[in-house]
């Protein structure tokens, strides 16, 4: 065989030897995501952590937190004040696919929106949020409740009025979760004396990340005399 004629099986040998490596790749994937209905969520979660900086979103382990107080609650129906990029609206959303619940997420933002969707759409969640494009300021009165779950991550200065809004629409025993408790509490200081202070509400506060959360669970009613 001439030298040109070896280097050419040489080139068919490595090119085959590539696309045998892509294939098992693509198999090897493919075979993940059948074995973790979660896998493509995950992998998205990863990729905007990358990806998509600035958007002011939880991290990692603040976004696990949130899954897990949705499943803890058994949310049906989850209602989120601030999308940005859909973040901390997957997590939520692999919480309610565990419940068999649905998240209202609102966002004011167009290039947030559209980022959002595209997340949802590749992380295999899209069916499970509903996101609306519109002010949470304007748009919170003309939701129907009830919602069992509540997250707030919005302007800062506007929560005890998100606060205000939400709460008649949480029923006994759903909870309203808020961001940047710790590393905003400045701006945040009369949200925190209300949840605090609100008979209706028995408040903790968590740190599983630098911002901070409080956690309201809203208590029954108390019943009159007789």
């Amino acid at each position: 065989m001439t030298t040109t004629g070896l280097n050419a099986l040489r080139q068919g040998v490595l090119l085959l030897s590539s696309c045998i490596l892509l294939f098992l790749g693509q198999v090897r994937g493919y075979a993940q995501q059948a074995g973790d209905p979660e896998e493509p969520a995950r992998q998205r979660l990863a990729w905007m952590r990358q990806n998509q900086p600035g958007m002011l979103n939880v991290d990692e382990n603040e976004g696990a937190f949130l899954r897990e107080q949705v499943i803890k609650v058994g949310a049906k129906r989850a209602l989120e004040v601030g999308t940005s990029n859909g973040y901390s609206s997957l997590w939520i959303a692999l919480g309610l696919r565990q419940t068999g619940g649905h998240l209202t997420t609102l966002e004011i933002d167009d290039a947030k929106v559209k980022l959002a969707r595209e997340n949802f759409r590749l992380a295999g969640l899209e069916p499970l949020i509903t996101l609306q494009h519109a002010d949470a300021l304007e748009e919170i009165p003309k939701l129907q409740g009830p919602f069992d779950f509540v997250f707030i991550d919005a302007w800062k200065y506007d929560y005890l009025k998100y606060l205000d809004m939400v709460l008649p629409m949480v029923p006994p025993g759903g909870v309203i979760v808020a961001h940047n408790v710790t590393n905003q509490r400045e701006e945040l200081r009369d949200f925190i004396r209300r949840v605090k202070a609100d008979p209706q509400l028995q408040t903790t506060f968590a740190n599983p990340g630098p911002g901070g959360f409080s956690v309201s669970v809203k208590l029954p009613r108390e019943r009159g005399p007789g």
